[in-house]
């Protein structure tokens, strides 16, 4: 009798689950956005350490194509403080900026909370013409407002560094998206309690707006102190001038290849509480626009 040998059947791999294929869009999408980010990184990222290097070179160097210094010259970071007041520029750059800072987290959670929660005649139109001031530029309106703080002596003062950057139509829109997510039932049972209105806003709304508000405060500060133009015009004498405009007087008194290292060295200086604060809330910006953006 002819034996027949039967052939093992093939089993069919199961199919994929769901969640697999899910994970697996997941970690192409993440490997596509890294490798397109990651060049863009580096990219900026060369830029301030192109800067760190070039302020530790010795001058005749600093104009060669080699990026890595022969010697690192640690003394360029002193040579600001000893040519110019740099430290002034730098503490009046600290108090404008954080003074600043906390006039727009303050007003701006205040008009937000307003226009968000309160219902009064006018509101409306009140924050459709708040919105239409982001569509002027800053240099259109810097003519009248600077005889307006001539006519009200605040030339060369903290005043007329402060006071016109004291809020902004951006942060005015950030703070009441932000409140508009706020369930009305919470302050409603708030009111019931007996709590006033200023209670309710700093005990109740602020610790919930706290995203927000870190974002808001790192666009402000970031905005001010890298600010030109207006401490130029308002602030021109030594006491008051700030970093960036101190920044353009050396780069005038300084030109030519002896004075780029202490250049190099100074504006390291002025990037750094930037860099810090960012690298501090970045986390609490994300979600601060997030909710802003009112994206679950």
């Amino acid at each position: 009798m002819t034996r027949v040998l039967s052939r093992p059947t093939e089993v069919a791999a199961p199919p994929a689950s769901p969640v697999r294929r899910r994970r697996r869009r997941v970690t192409v999408r993440a490997v596509v956005l890294y490798g397109l980010l990651l060049p863009g990184g580096l990219l900026f990222a060369s830029v301030f350490v192109y800067a760190v290097l070039s302020a530790l070179k010795p001058a005749d160097e600093v104009l060669s194509t080699h990026w890595w210094p022969s010697r690192f010259v640690w003394s360029n970071f002193k040579l600001p403080f000893s040519t110019v007041p740099f430290a002034r520029y730098y503490l009046n750059s600290v108090v404008v900026g954080v003074v600043v800072t906390l006039l727009n987290v303050v007003t701006c959670t205040l008009a937000g909370y307003s226009f968000s929660k309160f219902a009064y005649r006018g509101r409306t139109l009140l924050y459709l013409i708040v919105l239409a001031t982001m569509m002027i530029p800053l240099e259109v309106i810097y003519v009248p407002l600077y005889a307006l703080v001539f006519k009200l002596h605040w030339v060369n003062t903290f005043t007329g560094l402060i006071v016109p950057a004291g809020t902004s139509a951006f942060g005015i829109l950030l703070m009441r998206q932000s409140i508009d997510g706020l369930p009305d039932e919470i302050l409603d049972a708030a009111r019931l309690d007996g709590a006033g209105e200023t209670r309710i806003l700093w005990r109740i709304v602020a610790p919930m707006m706290t995203a927000p508000m870190a974002a808001l405060a790192l666009v402000v500060f970031m905005t001010t102190w890298d600010s030109h133009l207006w401490p130029l015009l308002v602030g021109n004498d030594d006491a008051h001038k700030t970093l960036p405009v101190g920044l353009a007087a050396m780069q005038a008194d300084n030109a030519g290849a002896t004075g780029i290292p202490m250049l190099m060295a100074a504006a390291v200086m002025a990037v750094l509480p930037t860099l810090v604060l960012f690298c501090l809330l970045q986390k609490r910006f994300v979600e601060g626009i997030t909710m802003s953006a009112d994206i679950r």
